[in-house]
């Protein structure tokens, strides 16, 4: 075949080109679809030949991506009804991205000779659009494999009836692994948001108006919505998780040897610890506000009133009289409810300022960083 820069010259027929071009696009043949690619100037197809080469490396995500969840569904019926947890959403939405990141990476250079640093942005935006489609599809799955809707109507639910005798919600123990996945989906969500809109503001060549639009439309497509729906399930999961956790510390307090606080001191601080480092770690500002809120309730609220209630039973006054045992047991138990008031003051300080540097490094908007501060 002529060389690219001899083919007008020597009129290479247009059909021919593209049919080449179609059977290297469907064999997925990367080098032989960029020789033909580079036969379209000469030819008057310039325009034509970035469509084509966009579709080509969108067609790449696509079977990849296909294949994998295909596999997942199948694993899906493999272990629905028998306890296991081995299907890993996370992995194959991270499998997702990481197929995108490299298409963009590895065919930087082919990009830019097509279309400049436009070519690029281009790329991403058709590259969002399987995001959007697969990477939406992969979280809908995993929500209806956890049936997280009939959990948090259960959670919910329980909520409602919390003076009937007998009536339990779901396992916190299940709800934690909920809760450790959820959190990993979303974080992946916003990493690769993160990186492809820097990746677009760090081109210096790009059409003012395509750059804006291609940014916004991460924030606007459909994977954007449903990771906004998987958050909203994640703040009610977390929110019983860490009130139910509190609820048994403070059930199950007791006097801790050669400690100068009761159990329920260390336990309630070490549950809400936990749950701030695994929202945060969500890097989604919503779901970190509204666990927030939920958390200074708490602390407010139940907690607050378990502190006072060590304050005023059993009678201190009355038992002071009682004789020698009575007196050095109720004056402990005096010195410790008191010690726990103080220790559970210094310990939200020192949670508060370790939520306010873990905020920092997570959303360093300045925005971002006052809408959290306002909760704590």
């Amino acid at each position: 075949m002529s060389s690219p820069g001899r083919a007008g010259g020597v009129g290479v027929p247009h059909r021919i080109v593209r049919r080449k071009l179609g059977e290297a696009v469907d064999r997925r043949d990367h080098s032989t679809v960029l020789r033909f690619i580079r036969l379209y100037p000469p030819l008057a197809l310039e325009e034509e030949r970035l469509q084509v080469y966009m579709a080509y490396l969108k067609n790449v995500i696509a079977m990849r991506s296909h294949i994998e969840y295909e596999q997942l569904v199948e694993m899906m019926s493999d272990h629905r009804g028998n306890g296991q947890n081995e299907v890993n959403f996370v992995s194959c939405l991270t499998n997702l991205f990481k197929d995108i990141v490299l298409v963009i990476e590895e065919n930087d250079e082919s990009l830019r000779s097509l279309c400049g640093e436009d070519g690029i942005v281009y790329a991403i935006c058709e590259q969002q659009e399987e995001c959007d489609s697969r990477g939406s599809t992969i979280i809908k799955k995993y929500m209806e494999y956890r049936k997280l809707t009939k959990v948090t109507l259960e959670i919910n639910s329980y909520k409602s009836d919390l003076l009937s005798v007998g009536v339990e919600g779901p396992d916190p123990r299940e709800i934690e692994v909920y809760l450790g996945e959820i959190s990993s989906l979303t974080q992946l969500g916003e990493d690769y948001t993160g990186y492809m809109i820097s990746k677009i503001r760090g081109l210096s060549s790009v059409d003012p108006e395509l750059g804006p639009r291609a940014t916004k439309a991460f924030r606007s497509g459909n994977f954007s919505k449903v990771v906004q729906d998987i958050t909203g399930y994640y703040v009610i999961l977390e929110g019983y998780f860490m009130v139910e956790n509190v609820r048994k510390a403070i059930k199950i307090d007791e006097l801790v040897f050669d400690s100068l606080t009761t159990s329920m001191v260390d336990d309630v601080f070490y549950v809400l610890q936990s749950c701030f480092r695994r929202f945060i770690s969500t890097s989604n500002i919503n779901s970190v506000i509204a666990v927030l809120s939920n958390a200074v309730s708490l602390l407010g609220g139940e907690y607050n009133e378990a502190l006072q209630q060590k304050i005023r039973e059993p009678n201190p006054g009355a038992k002071l009289f009682t004789g020698g045992v009575a007196v050095q047991k109720t004056g402990m138990e005096i010195a410790t409810a008191l010690n726990n008031m103080d220790v559970s003051g210094e310990y939200a300080l020192k949670l508060r300022h370790e939520i306010e540097e873990q905020c920092a490094e997570v959303f360093p908007a300045p925005a971002d960083r006052e809408g959290q501060i306002m909760f704590i």
